[in-house]
């Protein structure tokens, strides 16, 4: 035998030490699926919304496709913010819920939660978001004590807009703040700044009147061990009900990932994150908090974190929305992203 055509195995084992891996990437769980063929697809949909679900928890997903602006690190950007665009979407949204609310399908079974994701759902309206919930809630089964998030962000998130989601029957606010460090949000196309941002945070948590959440990133350019404590401390202190430690994804597509691709930019090493999550999970234990997912944690009992939780626990979705993404009785879908088709 010639070892000179031996195979070399060593890419497929773990490396000698402490890390034994060379990277860090996003892995989604894809089930294996057949497409349906697209003369098929009204056929499918119909047969799907007149059978009644299986016995499991059901979720309801509303995807808000603006964002005023385009953070550098985000793959979710589909829109720049416009108001006419927003009214013309909230009244289609509306015209989609109405039209599949009467369904089998979507009355045989209450929803235990409701996310509204983005894009930036916050950036809708006073008026629009009322309308919206308004309409989930008489249209849609929703269970007595189904938890209602609105995601959003700082920037134009008043108190207008705030106060209607609350009367309107909003009980949870979830916010990315990913970090309150000035610098490191500079260099994210974040708006507004970190003191800003503190102030927004703490004046949401004085209203009482829901759960409050905020994102919080590690692996950031220009973050370390000091700045990623100050931004753990700070969300702390604030007397939130909960808060998500994600780790950065670069994404190749994204301003921030062409940067790092380019060498203008860099971000911290694996090693590097996998000890700001270990700091980040030690922080939350001896805090006090309580660890709901590898992700999340809670400080008060207000915090559920439901949508998440059952989401990965398979349970349905019911999805609404430009690029929204549903799964129901063994089928899979997401909508239309662009808005001119």
């Amino acid at each position: 035998m010639n070892v000179n055509n031996t195979l070399d195995l060593t890419p497929h084992f773990a490396l000698d030490g402490d890390q034994p891996f060379k990277d860090r990437r996003a892995m989604m769980p894809f089930r294996g699926a057949i497409p349906v063929a697209k003369e098929q697809l009204a056929q499918t949909w119909q047969e799907m919304i007149n059978q009644t679900v299986s016995p499991r928890k059901r979720l309801v997903y509303l995807h808000i496709p603006f964002c005023a602006t385009h953070c550098t690190f985000c793959g979710f950007y589909q829109n720049r913010f416009n108001e006419d665009a927003c009214a013309h979407y909230t009244d289609a949204l509306i015209r989609e819920i109405e039209m599949e609310a009467d369904s089998v399908l979507h009355q045989s079974a209450p929803i235990h939660a409701v996310y509204f994701g983005g894009g930036t759902p916050s950036a809708l309206s006073a008026h629009d978001l009322a309308r919206i919930i308004t309409t989930l809630r008489e249209k849609l089964p929703l269970a007595p004590d189904c938890e209602i998030t609105i995601e959003g962000r700082v920037l134009n998130f008043d108190a207008e807009r705030i106060d209607a989601c609350l009367d309107a029957g909003a009980n949870r606010f979830s916010i990315g703040i990913q970090s309150f460090n000035s610098k490191i949000r500079k260099k994210m196309a974040r708006t507004s700044d970190g003191p800003t941002a503190i102030a927004f945070m703490e004046s949401l948590v004085k209203r009482d009147r829901a759960a409050v959440v905020c994102d919080l990133l590690f692996g950031l350019p220009g973050q370390d061990a000091q700045t990623w404590g100050e931004d753990l401390t700070i969300a702390r202190d604030i007397g939130l009900d909960g808060v998500d430690l994600y780790a950065l994804n670069v994404l190749p597509n994204t301003p921030l990932g062409k940067a790092v691709e380019n060498g203008r930019t860099t971000v911290p090493s694996p090693a590097e994150r996998r000890d700001l999550y270990l700091q980040g999970c030690d922080f939350m234990d001896e805090a006090g908090w309580r660890c709901i997912s590898n992700s999340h944690w809670g400080r008060t009992t207000r915090e559920r974190n439901l949508y998440n939780l059952l989401i990965k626990q398979g349970a349905d979705c019911l999805a609404f929305g430009s690029g929204a993404g549903g799964s129901i009785n063994g089928y899979s879908w997401m909508n239309e992203r662009n808005l001119q088709t």
